[in-house]
């Protein structure tokens, strides 16, 4: 098998003190599948980073964010969550990037977070969640901030959160069943409401290989055809749009997403993304080494395991791990 280069993963959270003291560890801890909050440390990543052979990675705050904190403090925790990962970008240049935190409580305030982490911190894009208080991304409240994520041609990179009206299925965490359904959904609500073909320059990310959404378009492009409503407002050919969207690994390196993904998409649009630190222990070389045992063409697997990022992200395309020093604190 051809060599890989180092990693580029785009599915790489970070648990900022700030941010957990503020949304508390047990709320964010309930999202993941053990019920705990995961142990992170900047260090702890690039350790981790290293021994799976992951070049570079960029980071996202995960579910819950900031919906269940008031306007004026999510404002604030998102600065705050955005500076602390700009700095570890500064600390790490190639070994960091980032996706901004966004206060959702009001578009004017989004907006002005999504420039300050563009212009100022100099951010790889934006984290937005599926949903907000029962809002999915394509709703009409969110049209202002679509608007302006594409005039700046904006990397946006989507994960699930709990729904509002969440079912308790044996008692299992949102993200071992909740967390996918949100993901399609979301991008259902896009689809349908034009939005994905009216802003044709953001780069949408969707996570954990799109949820059930590679396994239900076929029937969604065919249901669409008794609501004239609904599938005139998709505004243009649904198999298109959707190739024209991209997809990480994460939790999602297995025969069976890859043959409903890759019937779905090209590969150029799928991306490398672990998931860390949630997850089962190991989760960053377990989604190397499930990568690695899929039957894939050599091209495809370099391209998913970093060349199709490098082409969003070129600044963190870099030369393979046995080449590369760490930057520590200079």
């Amino acid at each position: 098998m051809t060599s890989i280069r180092g990693h580029i993963d785009v599915h790489h959270h970070i648990l900022p003190a700030e941010y957990v003291a503020a949304v508390g560890a047990g709320v964010i801890g309930s999202q993941g599948s053990s019920g705990r909050l995961p142990k992170w440390s900047e260090s702890d990543s690039l350790d981790l980073m290293d021994a799976a052979g992951i070049a570079s990675a960029v980071t996202s705050v995960s579910s819950p964010g900031l919906a269940t904190l008031p306007a004026a403090d999510a404002a604030r925790l998102a600065r705050c969550c955005n500076d602390l990962a700009a700095e570890m970008v500064s600390r790490h240049p190639t070994r960091f990037g980032m996706f901004a935190t966004v206060p959702m409580h009001d578009v004017d305030t989004a907006i002005a977070e999504v420039d300050h982490a563009l212009d100022v911190l100099e951010a790889e894009g934006v984290c937005l969640l599926s949903s907000y208080d029962g809002r999915y991304l394509g709703d009409a409240a969110y049209l202002p901030l679509h608007e302006h994520l594409d005039a700046r041609g904006a990397v946006v990179f989507v994960h699930p959160t709990s729904p509002a009206n969440p079912v308790d299925v044996a008692s299992m965490a949102p993200s071992m069943l909740e967390f996918t359904f949100d993901t399609t959904r979301t991008i259902a609500s896009l689809l349908v409401s034009g939005t994905v073909a009216a802003r044709p320059s953001i780069r949408w990310i969707f996570s954990h290989a799109g949820g059930a959404l590679p396994y239900l378009a076929g029937r969604l492009e065919v249901l669409l055809r008794n609501n004239r409503r609904l599938g005139d407002g998709v505004g243009g050919d649904l198999r298109h749009l959707l190739r024209t969207l991209y997809f990480d690994t994460a939790l999602s390196a297995d025969d069976v997403h890859f043959a409903a993904l890759r019937a779905l998409v090209p590969d150029t649009q799928i991306l490398f993304g672990t998931d860390y630190p949630f997850g089962p222990p190991g989760q960053m070389a377990d989604t190397v080494k499930r990568l690695n045992g899929l039957d894939l063409p050599p091209a495809t697997r370099e391209a998913i395991h970093y060349g199709n990022a490098g082409g969003l992200f070129p600044r963190l395309v870099a030369p393979a791990p046995a080449t590369r020093q760490r930057e520590l604190h200079h």
